[in-house]
């Protein structure tokens, strides 16, 4: 252990003193020299004119000390609000990512009176279906895009009411006219958009995003017909989940049989039925009509329970039975023979309602609010007809 010696200066302080011309101060240690010198001498990049920021982070002050402007137009500059020109901004951005300045986005809502979160609730029947996780990844990814979170809300069991939400805005998908939920939600003190109509007489939503449910729907059957098949039938779902996209399949699917003077077969399953009651589904209906040639299904991953049963049956599909499904997931490319479908892009459909309901929020656009959403038929093997 070093101990210190009387007088309470090291003996090297001492000696380095000692030898110091009298008058004259004592030479500085070298090094301290040196950063005297660099702190005097022009500021490095990543150090604002005010002062290092080691040890905390970059502030919009910061930034507005190097862009030489004030803490209001840097605001404004990064934020996109106000009259800010293009040179100054582009100074601004500059200076910002010199820094490395990162927003912060709570303190930024909690100024404009926001939560700075989207609610999306998802209806409990078809919480885990493929399509609708596929929408809320995208809606995600798209509402971090705009500098926001998005909150799932929880399923709420049957005899409790709406969940608790904090939040600027929510997206309700497929909203069904008996939910209590989307009732409830929607007679809340927030904006709403919904994917899909609702038949409510009591509320509306501030805007809409739906794409031609029955349109896509006559379109699939035409094929059908073109490929040979003169008997199809329709496997719907049944009273437990009829939001729009569901009343208006079913019902394109009876129109089109009505106006090519075809006898409509129709089953209903519920979305979340097991692939046991699928299949039984499909057999009694074969059973019952043994003409039919062709099956169109509707809930989410029906089509892959109705193939493998009709392998069980010993049908060839795509050749003496067609297959089809109102609802496109990857699964389908893979099985075998792969499966024609109705492509709803739920990744697409995420993305346009965030954008549609931060459009609302940021006062880009006022309600109704309509968005249009393109739809496409995938035609693979499962409809080729190859025997024919």
């Amino acid at each position: 252990m070093r101990t210190r010696p009387p007088g309470g200066r090291s003996a090297a302080t001492r000696d380095q003193s000692a030898g110091a011309p009298q008058g004259r101060p004592a030479a500085r240690n070298p090094g301290a020299g040196a950063a005297q010198n660099e702190s005097a001498g022009p500021k490095p990049s990543g150090t604002p004119e005010g002062g290092p920021t080691t040890g905390r982070s970059v502030t919009i002050m910061d930034v507005a000390r190097r862009a030489r402007v004030s803490k209001t137009t840097a605001s404004d500059a990064l934020s996109g609000s106000g009259r800010v020109s293009a040179a100054t901004r582009a100074r601004i951005e500059a200076a910002a990512a010199e820094l490395g300045y990162v927003p912060n986005s709570a303190a930024r809502h909690l100024r404009r009176g926001k939560v700075g979160t989207i609610g999306l609730y998802i209806p409990r029947q078809v919480m885990g279906l493929p399509f609708y996780m596929e929408f809320a990844f995208a809606a995600a990814r798209r509402a971090q895009e705009h500098e926001t979170d998005l909150t799932l809300l929880a399923p709420a069991p049957r005899a409790a009411g709406a969940p608790r939400l904090r939040a600027d805005g929510l997206i309700t998908i497929d909203p069904m006219p008996d939910d209590p939920v989307t009732a409830t939600l929607l007679t809340a003190d927030i904006p709403i958009v919904t994917v899909g109509g609702h038949r409510s007489p009591v509320a509306a939503p501030i805007g809409v995003v739906r794409g031609d449910y029955r349109g896509s729907m006559h379109r699939l059957l035409d094929h059908l017909a073109e490929a040979g098949a003169t008997v199809p039938a329709h496997i719907a779902t049944d009273a437990t989940f009829q939001s729009e996209w569901a009343v208006l399949t079913r019902t394109a699917y009876e129109q089109w049989c009505d106006h090519h003077c075809v006898e409509p077969c129709v089953r209903t399953v519920a979305p979340d039925a097991t692939p046991d009651t699928i299949g039984q589904v499909v057999r009694d209906l074969l059973a019952d009509h043994p003409a039919t040639d062709a099956l169109v299904c509707a809930p989410d991953g029906t089509a892959i329970c109705a193939l493998n049963t009709l392998h069980s049956l010993g049908r060839r599909v795509g050749d003496d039975i067609l297959l089809a499904a109102c609802v496109d997931n990857a699964s389908l490319q893979l099985c075998d023979p792969p499966i024609t479908a109705i492509d709803l892009h739920p990744r697409d459909y995420g993305t346009v309602s965030v954008d549609l309901l931060v459009d609302f929020l940021t006062g880009a656009e006022q309600p109704p609010l309509t968005r249009p959403h393109a739809i496409d038929l995938r035609i693979r093997p499962s409809t080729s007809a190859h025997g024919r």
